[in-house]
């Protein structure tokens, strides 16, 4: 009886591997895409989480091709620093918004409109009248 020598990699991790790098490239053209990129951050952080168990497996496991699970990691992190942007300038849009809004209520001239609603009230008053 003949014994194989030839040394065969592990597959540990392999198939949780895949997952993180596929949702890494859906999550990554997510982020890409403005407003939506904001949103993508849930995608990426299961696809690291996925990719980081995958890649700890397999070295656990004595699976050297870990190419997959690594292209995983960094698709994820980038998706996610990504998202982190596009939630910091519309956060920072929003607040931009919500200061002009401020200073435009500060501007506003309440007794001339409260003269005008008189005047209209007046006038309606006096139309009925007749």
């Amino acid at each position: 009886m003949e014994e194989n020598n030839a040394t065969t990699s592990s597959t540990k991790g392999k198939g949780l591997g895949t997952a993180g790098m596929v949702i890494g490239i859906v999550a990554i053209v997510w982020a890409i895409i403005p407003i939506v990129g904001a949103a993508s951050w849930w995608l990426a952080l299961v696809g690291l989480i996925l990719s980081l168990v995958a890649f700890f497996m397999a070295k656990g496991g004595g699976n050297t091709k870990r190419g997959m699970m690594l292209t995983g990691i960094i698709l994820n992190a980038v998706a996610i620093a990504l998202a982190i942007f596009w939630i910091y300038k519309i956060a920072s849009t929003m607040m931009g918004v919500a200061g002009e809004l401020e200073d435009a209520m500060k501007n506003i001239d309440t007794a001339a409109i409260r003269q005008s609603l008189e005047s209209a009230i007046q006038g309606a008053g006096d139309s009925t009248a007749h």
